[in-house]
């Protein structure tokens, strides 16, 4: 009889373990990508829907974006847009690959445009999912932009190629403009 009761609690203990590892690994799918997000955010805190952006990575430097391309030049946007909609325009580079991408809070990608749907210059409007902004009543419905989220992060790439000098890539980065639009 102790065999059984034996194998009983041995069975309890391996159902147990088991509940616990799909509970931790849905916790850690969950929760991983809020947790990256945030410890980016708060690297930037004083940065909130304002531009920064990044040197030409290498190997050894140059975190702003994790894991980055060297032949790319990045810049972003940590936004906040809980009361307010950001205007966000810029020129695009007609010769080589640009990109703008949107992530919500659990870095979940929701936008993504580049040089092949956008000619010279862009303008988006990035507001919050299911607002009734009087400031957008005017604006085409293909230059709004949707988050999900309140707070997430814009992404613009900019490939580092020979139709453009490094320097006029860079200027290019730089005539990005974000404003944020308040009723």
């Amino acid at each position: 009889m102790s065999t059984t009761k034996n194998k009983i609690r041995i069975g309890a203990y391996g159902v147990g373990a088991i509940l616990l590892a799909v509970v931790f690994y849905y916790l850690t799918i969950w929760f991983t990508p809020y947790y990256v997000q945030n410890k980016v955010a708060s690297k930037v805190s004083a940065s909130v829907n304002t531009l920064r952006f990044a040197e030409k990575p290498t190997p050894e430097n140059n975190r702003v974006v994790p894991l980055p391309n060297p032949d790319f030049l990045y810049s972003s946007i940590n936004y906040d847009i809980k009361d307010s909609v950001l205007k966000i325009s810029g020129k695009v580079p007609d010769s080589t690959y640009w990109s703008i991408a949107t992530y919500q809070a659990n870095t979940t990608n929701f936008f993504v445009a580049n040089d092949d749907q956008v000619d010279g210059n862009f303008e988006y409007y990035l507001a919050n999912e299911g607002t009734n902004s009087a400031l957008l009543k005017d604006i085409p419905k293909e230059k709004i932009i949707y988050s999900p989220t309140k707070t997430g992060l814009v992404l613009f790439r900019y490939l580092v190629s020979k139709s453009y000098s490094f320097k006029t890539l860079v200027d290019l980065q730089h005539s990005v403009k974000v404003e944020k639009l308040a009723e």
